[in-house]
């Protein structure tokens, strides 16, 4: 099977990253509360620094930020943007959507936006989404995808969760111009309704619980799109420059490298230093390691992630 959007000259031109204005330094987790699965599932946290919204900085604030940066770095403006795709999950409700009230924010008026809510696959699922109406009859020539999530609103107070896990969002924007070189190469995305028991956001307040075997589940997943991926382009792991998924916890994050058998120095998060931003995790770290000049244009670069309780999961190979 040739790679899925070979040729469509489909490429990453800017991408940007904002994150909630309260920075929390992490102390020690020992009077943090928690619990068997939650030791097993999170482990030693590995979080130095995290980050929380104000009730100002609402989930489309944070993603119409992000994205300003995005379509600068680009060197476009909003109303260049043919579609824009926006993952969020983490402050659902009936109305108002978000995908169009980011769009409105950018004064992106008349073109399709919508809202995704893949979890923290939700940049693959965005990325894979926008690709298909890119290469579609639809003649969509450039979209903007964005990610933003308040993560901190669905994890318990004072819990070593809460230790994990922050606000943000991160951007990119996505040219189509057959004939030109390649940047999105491939991806995949899958679902399986049957695994949602595995991490699950419910009760009064929406707090997030999880199985006990989610990491073992996740990173077979994981294994999965990497290696489907790199068969159906001719690939090994050492072809690749940089492996950058979303790493979710330490444990998980830990398993990805000895899994894949990727070189750790190859492997980049900013896990540690921004927490679990859920679909923003990917975006913003590529965001933030393209402006400290760690990944260049013309890296190739592959990005896995599961969500929703590893009931979607999927990857991109791409080079920046």
């Amino acid at each position: 099977m040739p790679p899925n959007w070979a040729g469509a000259g489909i490429r990453f031109t800017g991408f940007g990253h904002y994150f909630g204005s309260e920075e929390i330094h992490n102390e020690s987790a020992e009077n943090a509360t928690t619990s068997s699965v939650e030791d097993r599932v999170i482990g030693g946290v590995g979080v130095r620094t995290r980050y929380r919204a104000t009730d100002a900085e609402t989930p489309v604030h944070m993603a119409a930020q992000a994205s300003r940066q995005a379509l600068k770095q680009a060197g476009v403006d909003a109303g260049d943007i043919d579609l824009v795709v926006v993952s969020h999950w983490t402050d659902r409700d009936y109305v108002h959507e978000v995908g169009a009230l980011t769009a409105a924010e950018l004064g992106i008026k008349g073109p399709m936006a919508f809202e995704i809510a893949g979890s923290c696959a939700g940049f693959i699922q965005a990325v894979h989404t926008a690709a298909a109406f890119l290469t579609s009859p639809a003649g969509h020539r450039r979209a903007l995808v964005a990610t933003t999530e308040r993560v901190t609103r669905r994890v318990r107070p004072g819990s070593k969760g809460a230790m994990l896990v922050s606000d943000g969002a991160g951007a990119c924007v996505l040219e189509a111009a057959p004939g030109r070189a390649d940047g999105l190469i491939d991806s995949v995305f899958h679902t399986d309704g049957s695994l949602a028991h595995m991490s699950a956001a419910g009760g009064d307040q929406g707090w997030v619980r999880s199985h006990p075997d989610l990491n073992d589940v996740a990173l077979t997943h994981v294994r999965d799109a990497v290696e489907d991926l790199l068969a159906r382009n001719g690939l090994t792991v050492d072809d690749i420059d940089w492996l950058i998924p979303h790493s979710g916890t330490e444990p998980l994050a830990k398993g990805i490298q000895h899994r894949l058998g990727a070189d750790p120095a190859r492997v980049l998060t900013n896990l540690s230093h921004r927490g679990n931003v859920s679909s923003a995790s990917i975006p913003t770290t590529v965001s933030e390691l393209l402006e400290r000049g760690v990944v260049a244009p013309g890296d190739l670069v592959l990005s896995p992630s599961i969500g929703g309780g590893v009931w979607c999961w999927g990857g991109l190979l791409y080079r920046i």
